[in-house]
């Protein structure tokens, strides 16, 4: 009978063990070098191509940085000295500073507090 046991016994625990396992979900580390665009090519780049990648401004042809690039415009994301992006400060300078940006007015509110939470965020783009 002990045999029985042994040999049925030690089955069934291993036929357990194997099926507790395939239940378990994997999820693999998945590490790149690309970076996750959505939400930047959703919300932020319309933003920025709109009010500062346009002609005569920051779209590559005259003006410097051209905003087109991410990795040029992270340049003027990135905190200064003072703890605040170049963008974010200059976005909130006066209306008839020359530093102001964009040159044709303000962003709307909520186009503000996109960019000023992506950007405390850490700016995922690319």
């Amino acid at each position: 009978m002990t045999k029985f046991f042994k040999y049925l016994i030690f089955p069934v625990l291993l036929f357990m063990v194997i099926s507790g396992c395939v239940k378990d979900k994997y999820e693999p580390t998945v590490t790149n070098n690309q970076c996750d665009t959505t939400y930047y090519a959703r919300e932020i780049k319309p933003i920025i191509v709109a009010n500062c990648a346009i002609s005569g401004c920051h779209d590559g042809h005259q003006a410097t940085p051209n905003f087109n690039s991410f990795i040029e415009l992270k340049a003027v994301i990135e905190e200064d000295d003072n703890g605040k992006s170049e963008l974010l400060y200059r976005l909130d300078l006066p209306l008839n500073d020359p530093l102001h940006m964009p040159v044709d007015g303000r962003l709307s509110h909520d186009d503000e507090d996109k960019l000023e939470e992506w950007i405390d965020n850490g700016y995922v783009g690319c």
